[in-house]
């Protein structure tokens, strides 16, 4: 732990937290009103010229807007520590997520900012919620009851009454890269807001990527009212990576470490 800290101390944007990921990535299309009307203060959908240039491997569809849905699996994640033996030590138990990233703009003064806004993390580990709100500041919802059904060739996640998904691989052929809508999804700062009503920044990063095979996701996502379900534009990956964070920050401790 103390190397840990020492890490956070020299640059905010350090990684802190590191695990073994194995996760199914779909695109999803959201009604584009109804994401503007939960949208945080200070969020806004990002230009057609914008989703265009950032995001060319997804459809533009009249009135909705895409965003990333992603169930995976956690294994070996811990703090982030130069000694081995210690990270090893502090790791907490594998678990399942599921997270959802929207495409923003996050507005400062005259500054805009793309990023990936994390409204809801539905986590069937109690822990790890309870340190994500209080120490991370993320936005996490425990799920006991959330249930997982895998083969060799598939998985299943449903939440009853709010989640269900299912992701069928559909090659056997390594891609090797994530398709240009997950790369960047990860690529731009993270964004969430907190049950405290504080929005809170960090980076993620993704590397060591093995293994990328195509799926055919099918889902359905009851979230704020609205029901969403995957369509023909949908398409996803299986993909197995190792997964780091930074610290949470406030706007000026993220874009602006050094003023």
């Amino acid at each position: 732990m103390k190397r840990t800290i020492e890490l956070i101390r020299q640059n905010p944007h350090d990684p802190i937290l590191i695990g073994d990921y194995s996760a199914n990535m779909a695109v999803g299309y959201y009604p584009r009103e109804e994401v503007e009307r939960f949208l945080p203060r200070a969020m806004s959908i990002p230009s057609d010229k914008m989703m265009a240039e950032k995001y060319p491997t997804v459809k533009k569809i009249e009135g909705m807007h895409p965003f990333m849905l992603q169930l995976a699996t956690g294994s070996n994640v811990g703090p982030l520590s130069t000694d081995d033996e210690a990270s090893s030590s502090s790791s907490y138990p594998p678990y399942e997520e599921f997270m959802f990233y929207i495409p923003v703009i996050y507005t400062h003064g005259n500054e805009e900012q793309l990023c990936s806004y994390v409204p809801v993390l539905y986590l069937d580990y109690l822990f790890g919620v309870i340190i994500g709100d209080l120490f991370w500041g993320l936005r996490k919802l425990y799920h006991p009851g959330m249930i997982i059904e895998e083969t060799d060739t598939s998985r299943r996640c449903t939440i009853k009454d709010t989640v269900y998904a299912d992701f069928r691989r559909t090659s056997t052929d390594n891609r090797h890269e994530l398709d240009p809508f997950f790369v960047q999804t990860f690529e731009n700062p993270t964004v969430t807001v907190s049950f405290l009503k504080q929005t809170y920044f960090y980076t993620t990063r993704v590397f060591s990527i093995t293994k990328v095979l195509d799926t055919s996701p099918v889902y359905e996502w009851n979230y704020k009212g609205s029901v969403i379900k995957n369509n023909e534009n949908t398409f996803g990956h299986y993909s197995e990576f190792i997964f780091t964070i930074s610290k949470s920050m406030r706007y000026k401790a993220y874009f602006h470490p050094t003023d």
